[in-house]
């Protein structure tokens, strides 16, 4: 087992309203959700797309690495570019987990960011 010192947050953020953190984040606890979203920059986010759907250039291609074309891709899962600044719906209570490098609330919201 890790010693426990390496599962501790190095640092926090509150982002508090409609801030903007940006840095190398592993957890985002979520203490107010004034619209049920938050937006998030990071990587190994991945979203349904329909088949060619507009804005899938804001997504990995599978194939080569690169961005998706527009208009010829196949319905599925794909990953965001880490630039993508997409949401993520959030629930009062819960901790999301994953490698976030921008966190941004809007008015109303309240989140503790963890820094790696």
């Amino acid at each position: 087992m890790a010693h426990p010192s390496n599962a501790f947050p190095k640092e926090f953020y509150l982002v508090n309203g409609a801030k903007t953190v940006t840095g190398d984040f592993y957890a985002i606890q979520v203490l107010v959700a004034a619209n049920a979203v938050m937006t998030v920059k990071g990587s190994g986010i991945f979203d349904p797309l329909a088949l060619n759907a507009a804005g899938a250039d804001q997504y990995i291609d599978p194939a080569t690495g690169g961005s998706l074309a527009e208009g010829s891709h196949a319905a599925g899962q794909y990953e965001r570019l880490s630039t993508y600044a997409g949401t993520v719906p959030c629930v009062v209570g819960t901790t999301i987990y994953g490698s976030f490098n921008s966190v941004e609330g809007t008015a109303g919201d309240q989140f503790v960011v963890y820094s790696k």
